[in-house]
């Protein structure tokens, strides 16, 4: 008997069955007495893809600090990055690979992609997992819901924002303002007092909705289920109406609204009251080298006088992933206070309550606005088809501003179109 093989008694049967296999290589090696002469190789690490849409600085900061400070506390599991571009084209990208079965595991997508690619039967159900309460209670419910499809969760929200007024400070004075208005007619008011125009930026929902909602219009109903007799209700109606007013008036750019001109250099100039943009504005601006204004001194930012429309970016997890538990892990990561307040640094709003905003932007008004904004927002219905919906609104109302339709008929027209839209998804 090999003096490895420890017993006190005679062996039965079955330990002498035991031992000639264990002499034969295949034993376990707990009946080892003492280490091997060589080293174990270290356990393979799980890996899993992410495909993520940040610019070059975020990037920057995702793939140097964000992920390595993520192996560092999960040795196991290796993401590998890759950057994709921001487009409607990786909606179409994801839907061929996920037919192919050539998927990523996590991926970083727009809110209004996640009820669409659900309905599909992309994404996994990540509201299934038992831990999902526990991962969801700290973040902010308003972007929650953006994850969610008849019932059930796909995805956790990532970030978040939302447009904010930036006025020309100057000609914000001559308004005779000390402050950014609080009202949308006070609004009005000042683009007729100094006769520049507002910069409203073409006519998509997130471009005109939050003019077409401080007017008093509505898009869909409050179950987003119909827009017959809501989006070419009287009220909507004349919001169309006076927007078509405005625009006459020159209120309204008409030349922004035709995807014209450059909003951003006409309001430091001074040619423009007041465009509408997100806090990228000051971030892709102060990283510019020819940027020869200074933000801080020539603009006044404030939140959007009305309902502020709500834009960001879930993660999600596509349902055929053969990595479930270590995609699980990076999801919750990446929405827990360490990784959002890393990637907070470089302008991305997080949706983690708890994540503290950095000193270097506490005192900045750009993102002082877009956290007020947030409070009050719009939004967009977390429907399968709001692509079909986004485009048909956008199609008639250029009709409507290229003189074509009246706003009753242009309303009227896309209610029909936007209401069977709807219906033949269920």
């Amino acid at each position: 008997m090999a003096p490895w093989i420890r017993t006190r008694h005679l062996p039965t049967a079955a330990a002498v069955a035991c031992a000639v296999l264990l002499l034969g290589g295949c034993g376990s090696s707990r009946f080892i007495d003492g280490p091997l002469n060589r080293e174990s190789p270290p356990p393979e690490k799980e890996e899993i893809v992410v495909w993520h849409t940040y610019s070059d600085e975020e990037t920057r900061v995702f793939e140097n600090e964000v992920v390595p400070a993520f192996e560092r506390r999960y040795p196991d599991i290796r993401v590998v990055p890759v950057r994709q571009p921001y487009s409607t084209e990786l909606k179409s990208t994801i839907i061929s690979r996920a037919s192919s079965g050539k998927i990523p595991d996590v991926v970083r997508m727009d809110v209004t992609w996640v009820p669409n690619l659900s309905s599909l039967g992309l994404l996994y159900p990540i509201g299934d997992l038992p831990d999902f309460a526990e991962a969801v209670r700290p973040l902010q419910s308003v972007t929650m819901e953006t994850n969610s499809y008849q019932g059930r969760y796909y995805g956790l929200p990532l970030d978040v924002n939302t447009k904010i007024a930036i006025y020309n400070k100057k000609q914000l004075a001559r308004a005779g303002l000390k402050k950014a208005p609080d009202s949308f007619e006070e609004l009005v008011r000042a683009a007729e007092a100094v006769r520049e125009p507002l910069g409203l930026d073409g006519l998509s929902t997130w471009s005109l909705m939050p003019y077409f909602l401080g007017l008093g219009g509505r898009l869909l109903d409050d179950s987003n289920r119909h827009a017959e007799g809501v989006l070419n209700s009287p009220e909507s109606v004349r919001a169309l109406d006076r927007l078509m007013e405005l625009t006459r008036q020159g209120v309204f750019g008409r030349n922004y609204i035709l995807g014209k001109g450059d909003r951003w250099t006409d309001m430091l100039r001074g040619r423009t009251l007041m465009v509408d943009e997100g806090p990228w504005f000051y971030t892709i601006l102060s990283g510019s080298k020819d940027n020869r204004y200074d933000l801080l001194a020539d603009t006044v930012a404030a939140p959007f006088p009305g309902r502020s429309i709500i834009g960001g970016e879930n993660l999600v997890i596509l349902k055929e992933t053969k990595h479930l538990e270590a995609s699980w892990t990076f999801v919750k990561w990446m929405t827990g206070k360490e990784a959002q307040e890393t990637m907070f640094k470089v302008g991305q709003i997080p949706t983690n309550r708890t994540a503290e905003m950095p000193e270097a932007l506490r005192s900045n008004p750009f993102f002082k606005a877009t956290m007020e904004g947030i409070r009050n927002p719009y939004l967009r219905p977390p429907i399968p088809r709001l692509y079909d919906i986004e485009e048909s609104f956008a199609d008639n109302m250029l009709l409507v501003f290229a003189g074509k339709l009246t706003a009753k008929e242009g309303l009227d027209r896309a209610a029909a179109e936007i209401e069977a839209i709807i219906q033949s998804n269920g």
